[in-house]
């Protein structure tokens, strides 16, 4: 693996050729003295801080004239742009009426709560169902106070707006990773995450997906400095990073492993002195580092393996620290939960078409039934988002032409000198890789999961593209006609998008509330709904149930409704008591999926619950009867 991204022939990543075609230096790839992870040393107009060594540098990268260098070059505007650009969308989403604080989704209401659980003193696994690592919960804990000193509602509302923010974080963070290509290839990949549909429906409330990939991406910015591997110390903060992803979601061990495996194979570069051929460079000195580097690694292990030693203990110190206080308790309750209950839980089978479909953006031409339309509006894939729950309906084969096609384009723009992809190229092709994988062989799927792919897929595709437009377009003019293509079709999609999502709403939770007296013992397959209507309980004595599935799960030793989950007496009686011990039910239309609902469990709730009528409601809700 080549440790040197900027190497002669890789002419599209570091410079720029102006009318007469005379090479010139971009201040904005090369100079990059405004880099926020790894500015420039610096010199004696630095106010005293040359030859401070690494916090001087670090100190130096946050001057304002440094950040100003770094957001006012071609590739920094470009970034700032794609930012705005995903905010607005990610706001317009939450603009939508009853998006900010109705239900909108399931899995939300399941991590507020488990973080308002929480900080009131009952732990997840043993004091309530919980199938992910504890790192969400982490997370959302400051948010979770808002409910202590205001509401529940309120609660969820920062919750969302914080998620909004963390999904817009990802996109300048993939710009940074690849501004060294230029101006095009950080256009592309921030356009395309911007408006990669999955990541815009994942971003509207509390997802895994988008902290994953925030906690992802800032670990990837800290173990690469254009295109090259760093130093063994800034891998260690690489990988507590990318560990505690781990700790938000599992999926993270695949970033993680390509990253170790890119430590390993490769030999030079990765920030080493002399490297990359640029002028300035002190030769000699570069040299010798070089050489003795060199010398180290074939002695032993050397540079790849302090690399690789120090990038994984920083994961394993990054997932172990937030993890280990939920787990020592009861290891086994643990690993059941988070690790088997999952792997082996049966859903509702979607095709590979659909999910190609999430994976490729179709989503933003396809209606509810899999098919094309470009007049879906609310009701395509993209804007009605959670539909692909219970979406068994075959996409046909628009999907797998579409993939095939971005196969063609990144593998040609990988393997077509003059391009030569640098070793955060080659990983960001493993992780894609290994997304897509996951995302396509797991047993269930929503449309969340595809969010997972969308930073890795991203950079993939930009830096393919950067390869082929200098390929294609060798004119600085011809690139400068390509860059505009880019920005007017980028943002066309954006528009369109927005006119699928003018539509959007929900339904109003203050009739279902009304009928539900403040402080009471609320149980819902859909904690979502307490959360919104502010009924969310967390007195003593009152069933802590925050997963409905989970607590099935769990009780059946991963056996969900789907797979057979009736036939279990444990399941069954699990929910009897629960039920026994509430004095209201609020069901959810989608209950049956969640709750083993037997004969002998739904008479024995009929006689002992009462029904009340509520007005335009969402699902129905139970009281005791007296």
């Amino acid at each position: 693996m080549s440790g040197n991204p900027t190497s002669p022939n890789d002419t599209s990543s570091t410079f720029l050729e102006p009318g007469d075609g005379t090479p010139e230096q971009d201040p904005s790839a090369d100079g990059d003295a405004g880099a926020l992870t790894d500015a420039a040393e610096p010199t004696a107009s630095s106010g005293g801080l040359q030859g401070s060594g690494w916090v001087g540098r670090r100190l130096t990268a946050f001057r304002p004239e440094a950040l100003r260098a770094y957001w006012l070059s071609p590739q920094g505007i470009v970034m700032l742009a794609a930012t705005g650009l995903a905010l607005a969308l990610r706001l317009f989403v939450l603009s939508r009426p009853g998006f900010l604080t109705g239900v909108t989704e399931y899995d939300d209401g399941v991590y507020l709560g488990g973080a308002i659980r929480l900080i009131s003193g009952t732990l997840p696994y043993h004091g309530f169902a919980f199938v992910q690592p504890p790192g969400i919960l982490l997370l959302m804990a400051p948010v979770a106070v808002i409910a202590k000193v205001s509401t529940a509602t309120h609660a969820m509302a920062a919750a969302r707006l914080l998620t909004v923010l963390a999904s817009t974080a990802c996109v300048p963070l993939v710009g940074h990773l690849v501004r060294y290509r230029g101006v095009f290839v950080t256009l592309v990949t921030c356009g395309i995450l911007a408006v990669y549909p999955d990541d815009i429906t994942t971003a509207h409330t509390l997802m895994l997906e988008p902290w994953m990939n925030l906690l992802l991406l800032i670990g990837v910015c800290v173990a690469f400095r254009r295109g090259r591997l760093a130093s063994p110390q800034r891998l260690l903060w690489a990988g507590v990073a990318i560990g505690f992803a781990g700790a938000v979601k599992y999926w993270a061990a695949l970033p993680a492993v390509a990253l170790l495996v890119v430590c390993l194979v490769t030999k030079q570069g990765g920030g080493i002195a002399g490297t990359n051929g640029a002028a300035g460079t002190n030769g000699a000195a570069g040299s010798g580092e070089v050489g003795r580097a060199a010398g180290a690694f074939w002695r032993g292990g050397g540079l790849a393996g302090r690399r690789a030693w120090r990038f994984a203990l920083g994961v394993v110190a990054g997932f172990a620290v937030p993890v280990l206080p939920f787990a020592v308790t009861g290891p086994g309750l643990f690993l059941r939960s988070t690790l088997l209950d999952q792997a082996s839980r049966a859903g509702t089978s979607v095709p590979a078409s659909l999910r190609l479909a999430h994976i490729t953006g179709l989503i933003d031409v396809l209606n509810a039934k899999g098919q094309l339309n470009v007049h879906s509006g609310s009701h395509s894939l993209f804007a009605s988002g959670g539909v692909t729950t219970a979406q068994t309906t075959s996409a046909g084969w628009v999907p797998y032409i579409l993939t095939a096609v971005l196969v063609a384009v990144i593998g040609l723009g990988y393997i077509w000198e003059p391009g030569r992809p640098s070793p955060l190229e080659w990983y960001v092709l493993a992780s894609c890789a290994g997304a897509v994988a996951a995302v396509l062989a797991y047993s269930a799927f929503f449309y969340h999961y595809a969010d997972f792919v969308a930073p890795w897929l991203a950079m993939s595709v930009g830096c393919a593209a950067g390869t082929l437009c200098y390929v294609l377009a060798r004119r600085p003019g011809a690139r400068r006609s390509l860059i505009a293509v880019a920005a007017v079709l980028i943002l066309g999609l954006a528009v369109f998008q927005a006119r699928e999502l003018s539509g959007l709403h929900t339904a109003s939770i203050y009739p279902d509330k009304a009928v539900i007296p403040a402080g009471s013992c609320v149980v819902s397959d859909e904690i979502s709904l307490t959360i919104a209507a502010n009924r969310f309980s967390t007195r003593p004595g009152c069933p802590a149930v925050l997963d409905s599935l989970a607590t099935t799960l769990v009780e059946d030793n991963g056996i969900s409704v789907q797979g057979g989950a009736k036939s279990s007496v444990r399941a069954v009686a699990a929910w009897k008591w629960i039920f026994a011990h509430a004095e209201y039910v609020w069901l959810s239309s989608d209950s049956d999926r969640r709750i083993p609902w037997t004969h002998a469990l739904n008479r024995w709730f009929a006689h002992h619950f009462k029904p009340l009528k509520v007005h335009h409601g969402l699902g129905r809700v139970y009281k005791r009867r007296t």
